[in-house]
């Protein structure tokens, strides 16, 4: 061999996930430029990618399930391994579902083809440095190779196969087939630029695109080790399984793209007519997945996949929400819906909602009050957290349990407003502490460059001093809206759920409820009073007041940040949501008292309790 190359080892860098959040993004600005390009309505096209990449996103990891285990679990988490054969599955149901939603013509299929070679090129650079997707050893008369360090893929292929000593410096040569995949997308998309402005079609071009790649993808499976393939691995005939579907396909496709260029009405795709806008259709939708997306979770998208989606979803709802209200500023009586459900889309993207307050009832007063509560709760969190790469190749994982309490004493001022309004401002200090126990006799730790300084000390000391101060301003209407904003400062929690030792030291404090209060209301919420300490959690959720100003009642979803916060897709064992019921009534007119349930009934709970003692006031 002439030259091979060392790539750095991954198990310090998280590789894939940087060029995974980068290809979509590369992908996504094609996208914005293809549709302003097409003159597409903005906002509709943005939802319509959002749902492409969203399902394209699912269809990179169902393709890798088994459909019987699936069953049996009732799909509840990603086995952690993905395939673009899935992805393009799904990215196709997703225009074909969205489009006509939408008005758009079956043009919009041709403006995900030349973005979807750049993402997954960009992609390959991840695969390639991570070791995930890894190709067969390198023959001696092969000009090169690439070679990989230590805990990959790669690396532990070879010495299971008795090919390469367990201390070896590196792995012995392979052949880059992630490389030799992003040559073959840049060849599409050259191939496609080149025939820009041949009259095909509308479809075509993306069907020559699949066409093309399955194509390519059939041929370079032959340099492919099958323990990097997660789909159709093995061999039949001396052939993968993978290689005889992706032949079928590639002619598949390829009769379909010369049936569409012969018998198709031809005409360019760009020439077609810009669908009409539909702003209740483009904010219920953008609402919907919002929604969808919230429900899978951390299980089935990644943090990445999260911000992708989140990133073309939110501009939808700001933009349409302030259209409407532009274009109907003299219907004020209209605006509640609207306002309502951007508000509640808001908190969907956040996954964060809040508790309700009875001390919105109508006063002319100003007031004191004084509070004070505590909370406690129990988490189970894990020491590291592997690169899986889109292999989805997993490690042991040695997990500790939490348990941690505090209490808390605060005061407030609340000062009356214009039309029944208030402004309440308050300030909280707390102090408490947690304990830790590790559930393994044995702490496996893969990632030994990846080692977590305090994680030692935290072990051997098995406490630790939980302490904050907390500022928070809240603004309320009485009968339709609470808004609050606030901080804390301080050892709030040791909340992450891969990093052992380390210190939550500031959060935010945020409040929304929307609705009519002593009826029905949306409320959202995220580290709220106690719920930002000890292990900071979001809430989502509805209420009622029962016709009532002096009781509520709040049930919804809550998300803390053991189950979220840094996650990267590991197996955390349970959903990330928990189930919580909040409760607030007043007695006497003066006392008040808060109590907070939220747990997943198996490794996570968090119970809290707040009572408020109002002094007597003046009036204003």
């Amino acid at each position: 061999m002439i030259f091979s190359l060392l790539l750095p080892s991954p198990l310090a860098h998280d590789y894939y996930s940087l060029f995974y959040l980068l290809g979509f993004g590369a992908a996504g600005a094609l996208l914005l430029w293809e549709g302003l390009h097409r003159r597409y309505p903005l906002r509709s096209w943005l939802l319509l990618v959002a749902g492409t990449l969203l399902l394209l996103i699912l269809g990179t990891k169902l393709i890798t399930i088994s459909w019987l285990d699936g069953w049996q679990h009732r799909f509840e988490l990603s086995t952690g391994q993905r395939s673009v054969l899935g992805g393009m599955l799904g990215a196709t149901l997703g225009v074909a579902l969205l489009r006509r939603w939408l008005g758009f013509g079956r043009d919009a299929y041709d403006a995900f083809a030349l973005p979807f070679l750049l993402g997954l090129a960009v992609q390959g650079l991840g695969c390639l440095l991570t070791g995930c997707c890894f190709g067969i050893r390198a023959a001696e008369s092969w000009p090169w190779g690439v070679c990989y360090a230590p805990g990959t893929l790669p690396f532990l292929t070879q010495v299971a196969k008795g090919q390469l000593a367990a201390a070896a410096a590196h792995s012995l040569p392979v052949h880059a087939a992630q490389l030799y995949q992003i040559g073959l997308c840049l060849s599409i998309g050259a191939a496609l630029g080149l025939t820009r402005y041949r009259q095909w079609p509308a479809k075509s071009r993306l069907v020559l695109a699949f066409a093309l790649y399955v194509a390519g993808r059939c041929v370079l499976e032959n340099w492919r080790d099958p323990l990097g393939d997660v789909l159709g691995a093995g061999e039949w005939q001396q052939l993968k399984p993978v290689q005889l579907g992706l032949g079928l396909a590639a002619l598949g496709l390829g009769a379909y793209f010369l049936y569409l260029v012969r018998y198709s009405k031809a005409g360019p795709g760009r020439a077609a007519i810009a669908p009409a806008s539909r702003p209740g259709r483009t904010l219920a939708g953008a609402a919907a997945l919002l929604g969808f997306t919230a429900v899978l979770g951390p299980e089935w998208l990644v943090l990445p996949e999260q911000w992708v989606v989140k990133s073309l979803l939110l501009p939808v709802i700001g933009l349409e929400v302030g259209c409407w209200l532009w274009g109907s500023a003299q219907s004020r009586r209209y605006q509640v819906a609207p306002a309502g459900l951007i508000l509640l889309c808001g908190l969907l993207t956040s996954q964060a909602p809040a508790p309700p307050d009875s001390s919105a009832s109508r006063t002319s007063r100003a007031y004191t009050s004084v509070h004070f509560g505590g909370t406690g709760g129990q988490a189970e969190q894990y020491f590291e957290a592997p690169e899986y790469g889109c292999s989805g190749t997993t490690f042991p994982i040695s997990t500790y349990q939490q348990r941690y309490a505090t209490a808390s004493l605060g005061i407030s001022r609340t000062l009356p407003l214009h039309n029944d309004g208030t402004i309440t401002f308050e300030v909280h200090a707390a102090l408490g502490g947690t304990h830790f126990r590790p559930l393994q006799d044995t702490i496996i730790l893969i990632n030994h460059n990846r080692n977590y300084a305090p994680s030692t000390a935290l072990l051997e000391q098995n406490t630790a001093r939980l302490y904050a101060f907390s500022p928070y301003v809240e603004y309320s209407d009485a009968k339709n809206l609470r808004v609050g904003l606030g901080f804390h400062v301080g050892s709030l929690a040791y909340d992450y759920p891969y990093k052992p030792g380390t210190i939550t030291q500031a959060t935010p404090q945020l409040l929304i409820e929307v609705g009519k209060l002593s009826t029905l209301y949306f409320h959202s919420s995220a580290y709220y009073g106690l719920q930002g300490l000890g292990n900071g959690t979001a809430t989502l959720g509805a209420g009622t007041g029962f016709g009532r100003d002096n009781i509520r009642l709040l049930v919804g979803v809550a998300v803390p940040n053991s189950k979220l916060k840094g996650v990267k897709g590991a197996d955390t064992g349970t959903a990330f949501g928990l189930g919580f019921v909040q409760a607030s009534f007043q007695a006497a007119q003066r006392w008040q008292l808060k109590p907070f349930l939220a747990t997943n009934f198996d490794d996570v709970y968090q119970f809290s309790v707040q009572t408020s003692y109002r002094l007597s006031g003046k009036n204003r």
